[in-house]
């Protein structure tokens, strides 16, 4: 079970950990959603998320700012927002960057 675009989704989690441990794809399922629901209320109410040899999730408030509309060149307020930062631990880097598999290409277009 692979998805189109080389993303892992929750559906997948769910059966990889079902086969890992041995349990139901329907309870490792409960399990994979109530962890995001954690760590959702979590990050919603400020709190910084840390998990050892992962890496650090961390609520950020951007501030609004002026952007130009790039096919009218109008000036816009973009309005201040929520985000969430993500900072791999040094052993997450270190692992991923010792793996050998398919060339990972950037999300960011040049």
């Amino acid at each position: 079970m692979k998805s189109q675009k080389g993303a892992l989704t929750k559906q997948e989690l769910s059966h990889k950990i079902s086969e890992e441990l041995g349990f139901s794809v329907r309870s490792t399922a409960k399990v994979v959603d109530s962890l995001f629901k954690v760590m959702e209320e979590a990050l919603n109410s400020g709190e910084v998320i840390k998990i050892v040899r992962f890496g650090t999730f961390s609520p950020l408030l951007k501030k609004s700012r002026k952007g130009i509309n790039p096919t009218t060149g109008e000036t816009i307020l973009i309005p201040a927002r929520k985000t969430v930062s993500f900072r791999p631990s040094p052993l997450l880097k270190k692992r991923v960057n010792a793996q050998k598999g398919p060339q990972i290409l950037s999300n960011r277009s040049s």
